[in-house]
C-alpha cells in the first residue's frame, strides 16, 4: 500500500500542477517550480483530500512542504 499511495500522490502532484510526471520527486517543494505556487499547493491539498477521502486538519496542511510530506500526510490519515 505504502508505493501506491506515493504512486498516487506522485499523480496528483503532475496533474494538479500540470507538469511531467518525471519532474515529481519527493524532494520537489513548494516554490521550486513556478506551478507550485500558495494556491495551487491549496489545490493540490483539496485534490488529496478528495482521493483519498480525507480531511487533513489545517496546522498538518500548513507544515507540508514537499511531496515527501504529502506522502506522510496520506499515509497517517489512511491508518
Amino acid at each position: 500500500m505504502t508505493d501506491s499511495i506515493k504512486a498516487q500522490v506522485y499523480n496528483i502532484v503532475a496533474n494538479t500542477l500540470g507538469v511531467p510526471a518525471t519532474q515529481v520527486t519527493t524532494k520537489l517543494a513548494i516554490g521550486d517550480i513556478p506551478e507550485w505556487d500558495s494556491i495551487a499547493n491549496v489545490r493540490l491539498l483539496q485534490a488529496i483530500e478528495s482521493a483519498f477521502d480525507i480531511e487533513i486538519d489545517a496546522l498538518d496542511a500548513l507544515d507540508a512542504e514537499d511531496v515527501f510530506d504529502f506522502v506522510k500526510l496520506v499515509k497517517n490519515y489512511t491508518r
